[in-house]
Formats: C-alpha cells, sequence, structure tokens
C-alpha cells in the first residue's frame, strides 16, 4: 500500500484548515484529500505533500525495479498500487481494493483498458473481488475474464471465504484451469506483445476504438476488448447469463476453438452462446499468433513446441512476429539472447524468416500445430519443397510440421 496509505485521516490531532488541505477544488474522490493517506501539508523533502502525492508511489518503483536487479542479478517484477504517468517503464499496477460483485467484473476491463492508455500495459484487478464473499457463479465467470488481464491474479481480502478456484468445487477449478491453459497457449504472442510495448509504446489489452478508429460503434464499445490487434475476448459480465452480444468490427474474425469462421461479424452486434464453461474468443483475419504448447509452469512450457495460429484476411494473406529470450537475463532486449521471427502467409505460401538470432537455447525449440483459419481447401502440403503428407483439413485447418527446429527458416506451401 503505497499511497502513501494511512489509517488515520492526516494525522492523530487532525489536519490545519488551510488551501492545501481544503483547497477550492477537490478531485471527485471519497472524502477529503487527508483520508487514508497524510495531511496535504505535510513537508516532504520536495516540498509539501500536496504537490508530490502522486510522484510517491512512482519514486519507489523507480528505486525497487533496480534494485531487486542488482540483488538478484536476474530480471524482476515490480507491482505497484500507486503509479503516474511514466510508472510503465518500471512497474505494473493492480486496481485496489475492488468488491466481489458483478458490476465490479465489469468496471474492471475499462480500469485495465484506461492503465493501458495511461501506457501502463501491465495491468490487472483482483479477481474474484477482494472485499466481500465471492460466490462460484462469479468466481468461475471471472476467472474466464481474469485468464486475459495482463497482471492476472487472484486475490482477496483477510476474514471472507476462500476464493481459489480449487476451494469452490470441481467445476470452477476445471474451468479456471481449462482457461489458464488458453493463456498459457498464447503467452508467445502476449509476450511479443509486452515486447512491442516495450520498444514501440503499444498497447496491450487494447480498446476495439483503438484499431479501428473510424467506427463510431466501437467507441462505445467497453466490455469486450483485444489482446493487441488480434486477439477479440468477448466476457460474460452478467449474473445468470449464458449468452454475450459481442461486437465484431468490419474485419474478417474466427472462432478461436473451432476455427470457423463469424460470417455475420462484419460491423454487427451478434449474440454468442457462452455457457457457464465456455468464454468467447476470436481471432482477427491478417495475423498471426505464435503459440506454445502448455503445461503446468512456464518454466516446463518454455520447452515445448510452438505453434502458429494463421488467420487470413479477405486476400487469403496474414503476418505475425514474434520475440523471444531467456526470460531472465536482467538487461532487457540484450543482444546476446533474444530470437525474432517474421512470418508472412502470401500466395498459399507460410515463410518463416529469422531476423534476428543470438539465443542460441532457442535451437532447441520446434515447430509443433501450425493451424491456417480461413483457407477453402487443401489438397497438398510441401515444406521446403518436400511434400508433407500428415495434414488435415476441416472448419479449423490443421498442418502438422515434422520435426523442425524453431531457429531453421521455413517455406511451407499448400
Amino acid at each position: 500500500m503505497n499511497e502513501p496509505a494511512n489509517f488515520v485521516t492526516g494525522s492523530e490531532e487532525g489536519c490545519n484548515s488551510n488551501k492545501w488541505n481544503n483547497p477550492p477544488y477537490k478531485p471527485n474522490i471519497l472524502g477529503t484529500l487527508a483520508d487514508k493517506t497524510v495531511c496535504p501539508d505535510a513537508l516532504q523533502t520536495w516540498g509539501k505533500h500536496y504537490d508530490v502525492h502522486n510522484l510517491f508511489g512512482y519514486s519507489q518503483t523507480l528505486q525497487t525495479l533496480p534494485a531487486t536487479r542488482n540483488a538478484t542479478g536476474k530480471r524482476s517484477i515490480v507491482i505497484s498500487r500507486s503509479t503516474f504517468p511514466g510508472s510503465g517503464k518500471y512497474s505494473g499496477h493492480w486496481l485496489g481494493d475492488n468488491y466481489s460483485q458483478w458490476s465490479n467484473l465489469y468496471y474492471s476491463i475499462i480500469g485495465c483498458l484506461e492503465f493501458n492508455l495511461f501506457g501502463i500495459p501491465y495491468i490487472g484487478a483482483d479477481i474474484c473481488g477482494f472485499n466481500g464473499d465471492t460466490n462460484e457463479q462469479l468466481c468461475q465467470r471471472w476467472m474466464q475474464l481474469g485468464a486475459f488481464y495482463t497482471y492476472a491474479r487472484n486475490h482477496n481480502g483477510l476474514n471472507y471465504m476462500e476464493q481459489d478456484p480449487a476451494s469452490l468445487g470441481d467445476e470452477v477449478a476445471r474451468v479456471s484451469r481449462e482457461v489458464l491453459q488458453i493463456r498459457y497457449t498464447l503467452l508467445p504472442y502476449l509476450y511479443t506483445l509486452f515486447y512491442h510495448a516495450n520498444v514501440d509504446g503499444h498497447t496491450v489489452m487494447r480498446p476495439l476504438f483503438h484499431e479501428f478508429y473510424n467506427d463510431i460503434t466501437a467507441y462505445d464499445v467497453d466490455k469486450q476488448f483485444l489482446w493487441g490487434p488480434a486477439f477479440l475476448i468477448s466476457p460474460v459480465l452478467d449474473q445468470d447469463a449464458v449468452t454475450v452480444d459481442a461486437y465484431f468490427p468490419d474485419d474478417r474474425w474466427f472462432d478461436y476453438y473451432t476455427g470457423a469462421e463469424e460470417t455475420n461479424g462484419r460491423g454487427t452486434t451478434i449474440t454468442l452462446n457462452a455457457p457457464m464453461d465456455y468464454i468467447p474468443l476470436h481471432v482477427r483475419g491478417g495475423y498471426i499468433l505464435p503459440t506454445q504448447e502448455h503445461a503446468v509452469t512456464t518454466t516446463i512450457s518454455r520447452t515445448n513446441p510452438m505453434g502458429l495460429i494463421i488467420a487470413l484476411d479477405n486476400a487469403g494473406e496474414a503476418d505475425g512476429d514474434l520475440y523471444w529470450d531467456d526470460g531472465d537475463e536482467a538487461a532487457l532486449l540484450s543482444v546476446r539472447y533474444i530470437a525474432i521471427l517474421k512470418v508472412v502467409f502470401l500466395q498459399n505460401t507460410l515463410t518463416n524468416t529469422i531476423t534476428t538470432n543470438n539465443y542460441s537455447e532457442a535451437d532447441s525449440l520446434t515447430w509443433g500445430t501450425l493451424r491456417v483459419l480461413g483457407l477453402t481447401s487443401v489438397s497438398s502440403v510441401t515444406i521446403n519443397g518436400s511434400n508433407h503428407g500428415s495434414f488435415s483439413f476441416n472448419s479449423s485447418t490443421k498442418v502438422r510440421t515434422p520435426t523442425t527446429k524453431f531457429t531453421n527458416q521455413f517455406s511451407e506451401t499448400k
């Protein structure tokens, strides 16, 4: 709690009556400026607390991140509840003490999208709520949404009922496990999005209007969001609901689970089935998402076969990239430990190009399933000129490559 937090309003003696403690204009906050913190006229090294309050948490992260790196010699993560513009370079943020209520489930999306626009992409709310007792249905739906916060953590306060999925019964545990497996499968895509946030200033959790800025309807969508430009999440946010009214901007969209195209999803709102164990997820045409077979821990999953979800646009094309490093090096983006791949699907040919290859351990990785969405037919598959007969074709076309090194360039033609 680094706002700074204080469970006495201002001080035990109270706060003086002056323009700092009682300004003529007060932000839309609960109580006074001194509630749960120190008196605004308190003296700090930099001046009155009134002038530096919002820099308190920022200043802590500024020192904490390098301190943890120096202490361990490895990469570190800092999470702060108090942040300020510029904090995203040093820490993530969590949205504070929310409530185990359906309204707070919905509000969390807005908070996460706002913080991405603030330049703080590593963001999440307390899954299942912090204050008050949760219930099985709410927590199950919140686990489905929270799996797609960039910072995903189930967290609650003292003296409330247990709310980790295993404590809420077999069904909540099963559904939570399955949606977290999807998150783990997509970690290479998420990791690449954070790479672009680092070097290009991109958002990671993204409002629809960020991609479709000429779509007036997209500006009002606050119950759905994107991971990057290409992965659409449409969670259930209402009690007892088993459908979702999802808006699809005018583009090509494919069901993540089946690979089927949402043929009516072109600038329209569609009512999607969403039973209790299901969250609607869609992939945007024109993009390639890197994946990896999931495991119980990322230490294990990092050694599993890689994959690609190739969602074709109207022209039958798609592209994407992948950033990969050792996950541990303190010097981020160190040229000694990274591999960067560019992947393009053009004229029925998938080409993988290694643009940077300074991470030797990546040679131990292999390609697994390449899943192509939007093909009308497949008669044969060749890899680097050789026929490859092990593939299947249906509404969610799957092409299984032979054992090919992750850092080998290849060209695959259908």
